[in-house]
């Protein structure tokens, strides 16, 4: 379940690092309580040791569309040959998932917390947030 994938990763980034492609990645693990999270949006590949430095382990967590494939083998060849240990378990979660995009997490968990077991939408939930949608309407 994505809800036991962030617990762990949660747990995992208070002492590693987590590398992500852009900003939005960013702020999209960061409203889900994920720290240490670093961006290669304006950086050099070559610099990430400098950026990574106190830190053992590193999480990657690019995209998984073409462009994020190329980034994750030319990250991972760097910092291997650095002596990093690389955490690569969280993304392989979201390909098996079919979950293309790291900034979409967010909106996928919130989208589980809206539906029951059954995958059947929470209808008190929706309920409230048409009362209140009407309410503000007055």
């Amino acid at each position: 379940m994505l809800e036991g994938w962030l617990k762990k990763l949660r747990e995992v980034s208070q002492n590693s690092a987590v590398i992500v492609e852009g900003k939005r990645d960013r702020q999209a693990l960061q409203r889900l309580g994920i720290k240490n999270i670093f961006t290669l949006e304006g950086k050099r590949l070559t610099d990430l040791p400098d950026l990574l430095e106190g830190f053992e382990k590193v999480v990657l967590l690019f995209d998984l569309d073409k462009h994020g494939e190329r980034i994750n083998s030319k990250v991972k060849e760097i910092l291997t040959k650095q002596g990093y240990i690389l955490i690569e378990d969280f993304r392989e979660e979201l390909r098996s998932r079919g979950i293309l995009y790291v900034e979409d997490i967010d909106g996928e968990i919130r989208n589980l917390r809206c539906t029951d077991g059954a995958g059947q939408t929470n209808k008190a939930q929706h309920t409230d947030v048409r009362r209140h949608s009407q309410r503000n309407k007055s």
